[in-house]
């Protein structure tokens, strides 16, 4: 392998000789570091005194372990030495010839090789080997440098899922309460109502054949309690106003359709009439909006599309190929299997079919739209939020910041955390991006002040820095 050497040779007169030992130097200002891909070797050898017929060749050696690598050497030659090695070409014309009067002296030395994967953690030791004129003394070798990190790898550890924007208190019931909508949903109404009524409203159930509220019936009371804490929460916000509720009446298919359709209508109002005169809302009828749906065939499609009852699959021909009919509809599912599959629906089914009972209610929030944005849960239900409020700003911020460190750009990053280095949720965030922008000592504050704020990634950080601190430069 090729090794490139330089060798910096400089010159520092004294007055006073020392004339004891064949040689006397030190060595000083070691360092060992990676520059691209290669490994820098460089120290100074102090000569302090070298007698004429000595010569001096010094091996620095990286090692690590039982991996190891020889650099160019060093050899210094007193003057008379330097003749004899000269006539019979022992050095080959290398190294630094070094006159009596010369010293003291300092040579400079710098070498670059290769970097290699053990290079990682290096040590770099300096032998020395003595010859003379009948004689030739090798030295232990000495450490220069031990267990020196050259490389270090920053993996920056930070929460890179986007941070959850502040709610409302009425925000957050309705996430709670699939009842509870913002107005944005209204369009989808009867999706909701017909498709997905398990997950965007609640039922009140009633006794078969009546319309009263029956506060006993378990799940009304509750239901109705509910309610009323919604119509509190959208008045006590400023910002809120009660839009539209909706109340779908249904029976369930048994008796005449007629008497079903009045029934189911008896029930809606009874719904409105209950919420109107009971709960803390305004005394507007013009806010509800009330459907008949008479008998309830898609919830009872629904649940039997949904069991593993006998003759599931002709119940549900008949259900569909009836859906005009509706009375023909009854006696083919009573005629099914003389009756079996539709006593079985009639015991397990039709109770939770006698519901006036579906409700849903629609809020509205003053929000710019401009800066509003939706949130959407896991049902399709949206909220909207302002990023840009007081509350919401700082995780709009990092949330923006956090994207820009994905893809490497702390610059970009920073300039999105300003006015956030009092915001404990943006101080690992801040302190990562000093780390990898190399400026450790403002890297650690932030890092301090996120470990006082119990952020589990700062720890992991100020280790990183820990270890990139040991590289020499």
């Amino acid at each position: 392998m090729k090794r490139s050497l330089i060798i910096i040779l400089s010159l520092f007169f004294a007055a006073d000789l020392w004339a004891a030992a064949p040689g006397t130097w030190t060595v000083e200002n070691t360092k060992v570091r990676k520059v691209n891909e290669e490994v820098e070797v460089s120290f100074d050898v102090n000569i302090e005194k070298l007698r004429p017929n000595y010569r001096v060749v010094m091996t620095p050696v990286l090692y690590n372990g039982a991996d190891r690598l020889a650099l160019e050497q060093i050899v210094v030659t007193g003057n008379r030495r330097s003749l004899y090695d000269t006539r019979n070409r022992a050095t080959g014309g290398k190294g630094y010839v070094l006159k009596r009067k010369d010293t003291p002296a300092k040579v400079g030395y710098k070498a670059l090789v290769p970097y290699q994967s053990w290079m990682n953690t290096v040590s770099l030791s300096l032998g020395e080997t003595v010859v003379g004129c009948c004689s030739e003394d090798t030295k232990p070798a000495r450490t220069l440098a031990a267990d020196k990190l050259l490389y270090y790898e920053i993996v920056p550890a930070y929460n890179s899922e986007p941070l959850e924007y502040r709610l409302t208190e009425l925000e957050k019931y309705s996430l709670e309460n699939p009842f509870l909508h913002p107005v944005e949903d209204y369009p989808n109404r009867y999706d909701i109502l017909f498709n997905e009524r398990d997950k965007g409203t609640a039922v009140i159930r009633f006794t078969v054949g009546s319309h009263v509220i029956d506060m006993d019936i378990p799940g009304n009371k509750e239901l109705l309690g509910a309610v009323g804490k919604a119509f509190q929460l959208i008045h006590e916000d400023p910002n809120a106003s009660l839009k539209r509720i909706m109340i779908a009446g249904y029976a369930s298919p048994e008796g005449t359709l007629a008497g079903n359709t009045a029934l189911a209508q008896r029930r809606a109002e009874s719904f409105r009439d209950y919420l109107l005169k009971n709960l803390d809302m305004p005394r507007d009828e013009s806010l509800f909006e009330l459907y008949n749906g008479r008998e309830d065939w898609d919830g009872l499609r629904k649940m039997v599309a949904e069991s593993d009852m006998e003759y599931r699959q002709e119940v549900l021909d008949i259900i569909d190929a009836y859906a005009i009919e509706q009375e023909e509809r009854k006696t083919k599912l009573k005629q099914l299997a003389d009756g079996k599959p539709y006593a079985y629906m009639l015991k397990n089914f039709y109770p939770a079919l006698r519901n006036a009972g579906y409700l849903q209610v629609y809020y509205d929030i003053d929000r710019t739209a401009s800066v509003a944005t939706a949130v959407t849960d896991e049902h399709g239900r949206t909220t909207w939020i302002d990023p840009d409020s007081p509350e919401n700003i700082g995780v709009t911020r990092i949330n923006r910041a956090m994207r820009h460190m994905v893809e490497g750009d702390y610059e970009a990053a920073l300039k999105e955390l300003e006015g956030q280095q009092e915001n404990p949720a943006a101080f690992n965030y801040i302190g990562v991006c000093y780390m990898m922008k190399g400026d450790y000592d403002t890297a650690e504050k932030f890092l301090r002040k996120a470990e006082a704020a119990g952020d589990p990634y700062a720890s992991v950080n100020l280790e990183h820095i820990g270890q990139a601190k040991r590289i020499e430069f």
